[in-house]
């Protein structure tokens, strides 16, 4: 009786053993239970681990493929991209200066015997023309951020001091006091982490509140992953349902003739410390100031 239950109990592992290269699998509690032979039970529940085990290798192996095929495909888009920015900003300045000289000599040729409302349009077209040659020149140079530069050491000490001396003009004009911390010195590219630096203070001065003089404190904490920096100030601030808009390209929350700017600023600064394999984020209470920190990991310690 035993060689028969044997015999019969073959054929139904063979058919489960099938179903299971299918991806099929009708051994549930019942069945096994349903097999009075400890044996066939301990075969049964085995099988039913293994059909277990191969569909979820399976979905790893599918995750595994989808994600590398998104990868590829991002790189190739982002080069794509790249090399349209590229293009499109160079193919875009001759007829944007065409327009502007154009424009900037029939005001001067023949500004005074046009009608104040002549003279005005002139005046927009050039006002335009020069927003965009602006909006150009900053998409050119947000599609080129990383691609000639070599990681070395940077003191960002001296970085932002030179940056300071620089903006001496905005800081007297502001009235700011600006408390810098020391500093590391760390591995990163230079150029675009003095752009970094460049763009935050920048923005600080620029959003300052006229009945405050501005105060902006930059700051830096280390830890087992690397340095965490901070660019504060006391100036307008940013309300939260904006925090994450504010790093979009061409993305300005403020009226153009009161805060100057392409809206690229933020981006950029997004992209370097992406470059750098860190985070940046904003913390801000409207009306009293902002906090910008960024991440820069130990790429090299």
């Amino acid at each position: 009786m035993k060689n028969n239950q044997e015999t019969n109990f073959l054929p139904e592992v063979f058919e489960h053993i099938l179903g299971i290269s299918k991806g099929v699998c009708n051994i549930d509690a019942d069945t096994i239970l349903s097999t009075k032979s400890e044996n066939e039970q301990r075969v049964l529940q085995g099988l039913s681990y293994l059909h277990e085990d191969l569909e979820f290798n399976k979905k790893e192996l599918l995750k595994a493929m989808e994600t590398e095929y998104q990868v590829k495909s991002l790189e190739v888009k982002n080069q794509q991209l790249e090399q349209f920015n590229y293009v499109a900003s160079h193919d875009l300045q001759e007829p944007l200066r065409t327009i502007t000289n154009f424009s900037q000599l029939l005001k001067n040729d023949y500004g005074s015997t046009l009608d104040s409302t002549a003279n005005q349009y002139l005046d927009f077209i050039l006002q335009s023309s020069e927003r965009m040659r602006n909006l150009i020149l900053g998409l050119l140079n947000f599609s080129r951020l990383g691609k000639e530069s070599v990681r070395k050491k940077v003191n960002c000490q001296v970085l932002v001091q030179n940056i300071l001396l620089d903006l001496q003009a905005s800081i007297q004009e502001k009235k700011a006091v600006l408390n810098v911390a020391n500093l590391p010195v760390l591995q990163g590219y230079e150029l675009e982490l003095r752009q970094l630096f460049q763009n935050l203070i920048s923005n600080a001065l620029k959003f300052s509140r006229e009945e405050e003089d501005a105060t902006i404190d930059i700051l830096c904490e280390e830890d087992e992953n690397g340095y965490t920096f901070c660019v504060r100030d006391n100036g307008i601030g940013i309300q939260e349902k904006h925090h994450d808009k504010i790093f979009i390209l061409f993305q300005k929350l403020h009226n153009r003739e009161k805060y100057k700017g392409t809206g690229i600023g933020l981006a950029n600064c997004k992209k370097i410390v992406e470059l750098h394999q860190g985070k940046i984020w904003v913390t801000s209470t409207f009306g009293k100031g902002s906090a910008f920190f960024f991440t820069i990991p130990y790429l090299s310690k």
